[in-house]
């Protein structure tokens, strides 16, 4: 429960806001009306008198009507977990895609609720009529807006989804990395660390909504790309998941998982979180290699069970220095770096082929999909020992056809 509201802080100052008082009412069943029983919602409302406040959070989610009669009482606005989600993204989705996703997530989530929300002009007209009210008209004319709006946005996804489909294609020749984890884990950090980046690093939840890919080394073969991706939270809204699907498409297509856990934060459920994620995306059956951040925060006795809990893991402490992410102890994150190729190297098959002199010109797709580790000209022929991920050996195959003969 402390977790949980700590969390919603957090939320609250991501969005830009400022928590004043904490309420909380243990009950066996949530008040179908009002959420809250009678006795805290006298006490609610004598707070937001005192504090001044302009608006409640609730840390969980409301029904419409629930949130309408909250509204009605408090006489302020009402906001649920879902939509101080929903506003967080809103406020620093930056490229066109993520503006178009929570838009769609926004008209989604509000679709439902516009009963109720001009009933107040029915109270202007007096008498009874068949007819419907003004207040009814205008619910259904947000409504027609909102559908409108709703097939105008996955309209335009759907043609970023094609563009994002193109962008695939072209990597499918190399090696896909995907940073995952629960929100200000410290992936962009990490990101930079690796791939000597500078992208965003800011110390709030979901600091980071769109999907960014970089090259982990220059001279690496096959390439390796990183992606960084949304953060995860837990009861993470139906609406962003389901608006964010394109852009976690990354994870599914990954070779790689890299989970980045907080060391000194909610193991466990961040554990359990990412899981539920992952499952929902269908991405349960990728490798994941966990990757322990901040560890500068913990003492000796704690980080030491860790090491004998995640034997597997890798254990950094990624600090942000301005715009530049850099890792208080470097060996650790090139232990990490060195750790990915290992993964990938071990999982590669070396062939040896010959290419005759005249199909020279498919070189460069075979420095392109392969590492050469051999070359040997020869009067039959180039004779290479090559060695690669095994799609990458098929998409050889198919593309260079009769040109070259494996030796085995």
């Amino acid at each position: 429960m402390q977790s949980s509201l700590e969390e919603m802080a957090s939320l609250t100052y991501s969005l830009g806001g400022e928590v004043v008082g904490q309420l909380v009412q243990a009950r066996a069943q949530i008040h179908p009306a009002y959420f809250f029983g009678k006795g805290k919602l006298d006490e609610i409302k004598s707070a937001i008198k005192n504090d001044a406040v302009d608006a409640v959070l609730v840390n969980n989610q409301l029904s419409p009507k629930q949130n309408q009669n909250l509204e009605k009482i408090f006489e302020c606005e009402v906001l649920d977990r879902t939509q101080v989600i929903l506003e967080i993204f809103a406020k620093n989705a930056r490229t066109s895609e993520a503006k178009l996703q929570i838009g769609l997530a926004q008209a989604e989530y509000l679709l439902p609720r516009l009963v109720g929300l001009w009933k107040h002009l029915d109270r202007e007209r007096g008498g009874i009529g068949a007819s419907r009210g003004t207040g009814e008209k205008q619910i259904e004319k947000d409504r027609q807006f909102l559908r409108q709006r709703i097939t105008r946005l996955k309209i335009q996804l759907e043609r970023v989804e094609k563009e994002r489909v193109t962008q695939k294609q072209r990597r499918s020749n190399c090696l896909q990395v995907s940073l995952i984890g629960y929100t200000n884990a410290g992936k962009s950090t990490i990101m930079n660390a690796l791939t000597s980046s500078e992208l965003l690093v800011e110390d709030r939840l979901f600091a980071t909504l769109d999907s960014t890919t970089r090259l982990l080394e220059d001279d690496s073969r096959p390439k390796v790309l990183l992606s960084d991706t949304v953060g995860f939270i837990s009861n993470l809204p139906h609406e962003v998941v389901a608006a964010f699907r394109s852009t976690l498409a990354t994870v599914k297509d990954a070779d790689l998982l890299l989970q980045i856990i907080d060391a000194g934060d909610n193991i466990e459920q961040h554990l359990q979180t990412t899981a539920e994620v992952l499952a929902d995306l269908d991405a349960l059956c990728i490798p994941i290699l966990k990757v322990f951040n901040k560890i500068d925060q913990l003492q000796p006795a704690r980080l030491l069970m860790l090491e004998k809990m995640y034997p597997d893991a890798i254990f950094v402490s990624a600090i942000n220095n301005g715009k530049k992410g850099f890792d208080k102890n470097k060996t650790l994150i090139d232990k990490l770096r060195k750790k990915i190729l290992v993964f990938f190297n071990e999982r590669m098959k070396t062939v040896t082929i010959r290419l005759d002199y005249q199909h020279s010109k498919q070189l460069a797709n075979i420095y392109e999909w392969s590492r050469v580790d051999k070359i040997d000209y020869q009067e039959e022929g180039i004779l290479m020992t090559l060695t690669t991920i095994p799609g990458n050996l098929e998409r050889l195959r198919h593309h260079l056809g009769a040109d070259f003969t494996e030796i085995m």
